[in-house]
């Protein structure tokens, strides 16, 4: 085995719990050139995958598709199972390409494919689904930890924000900001969880977020909400996405919703708390023994985990539950 392609076209979320099948497939064929194609929303995390020689980034319609007919790949395996990730797949031209069986539900992608593997994404951890693909190549115990590497120029430059902002050496992170509106929680709520934390542990907050306008105002709203009771370093829309990870790795702890902080929490085994709603932390939680998940309409840490589980509006997390996985958090 020479080549292998490796395609993850989905966002960040899904390229982070992607990293332990990486792994297994670094550990089956560790002389072959792996190259992972993902997709531009996701380039940012590109320096921090382990176990891949090169990273190519698909950038629209007429940017990859010369690179795969000319690269001579042996295998492809396509964790992300779409239309688009179905023509790189047969553009690919390797002998092998396996995809899952979920494909086959619509003709066109599956005439992509030489091998198709059966994953029940719905019974599955994301994780686990993934994993599946490479386990479909060789029966294997490896573990299904996430891996990531951050590079030395991102250390260096927390640093240099850390004395740019004067930041405390010892804080805990907060990531209250999603994608999805749904999954926010209420500001008021998480400026007693924050006052909580400070006077109880002295421990202060440093918030991370990206730059979108409606996260950005929703962070507003909680230091509004948060007047002058407690030390806040708000560092929302002021760092790129691997700063931001550095800092989780840091912490004390982190308390976020569901989101990609939350897997880069999981990644660096960070004592956490992870809030989740509509999404279903079956599919998507930290399954390392420092991490606590709570649920809206479900009292307490969740200690079994159902794919058919019915979620609530985050309003139902009330402050008291999340204040009282904090004193459960390992120190």
């Amino acid at each position: 085995m020479n080549s292998v392609l490796a395609v993850q076209l989905k966002r960040l979320g899904d390229l982070v719990l992607t990293t332990p099948a990486l792994n297994l497939l670094r550990k089956l064929y560790p002389a072959s050139e792996i190259t992972l194609l993902i997709d531009l929303h996701s380039h940012a995390l590109a320096p921090a995958i382990a176990g891949v020689d090169q990273i190519w980034v698909h950038r629209g319609p007429k940017s990859i598709w010369m690179n795969l007919l000319k690269a001579g790949f042996d295998l492809c395996l396509d964790f992300t199972g779409n239309d688009r990730s179905a023509l790189v797949s047969l553009f690919s031209k390797a002998p092998r390409r396996i995809g899952f069986s979920f494909l086959a539900r619509r003709p066109f992608r599956s005439l992509a494919y030489t091998r198709l593997v059966s994953s029940p994404v719905r019974e599955k951890h994301t994780i686990e689904h993934y994993l599946d693909l490479v386990r479909s190549l060789a029966n294997s115990d490896s573990g299904s930890d996430i891996t990531l590497r951050l590079p030395d120029r991102v250390r260096q430059s927390v640093v240099l924000l850390s004395n740019e902002f004067s930041l405390p050496a010892d804080y805990f992170v907060v990531h209250p900001g999603s994608a999805r509106a749904e999954k926010y929680w209420m500001p008021d709520r998480w400026a007693e969880v924050i006052a909580y934390a400070w006077k109880r542990f002295k421990l202060p907050c440093i918030i991370t977020g990206g730059k979108d306008p409606a996260e950005l105002q929703h962070i507003d709203d909680i230091l509004f909400k948060s007047g002058d009771g407690a030390a806040i370093f708000n560092l929302a829309g002021k760092l790129d996405l691997l700063e931001g990870a550095a800092l989780i790795e840091g912490a004390a702890f982190f308390i976020g919703v569901d989101t990609v902080a939350a897997h880069f929490a999981a990644a660096f085994c960070r004592p956490s708390i992870t809030l989740f709603g509509p999404t279903n932390p079956f599919h998507w939680r930290a399954r390392h023994p420092r991490a606590i998940v709570l649920r809206a309409g479900f009292p307490g840490p969740i200690k079994h985990f159902d794919p058919r589980q019915k979620g609530a509006p985050m309003r139902e997390l009330s402050t008291g539950e999340i204040i009282r996985a904090m004193e459960m958090l390992p120190r």
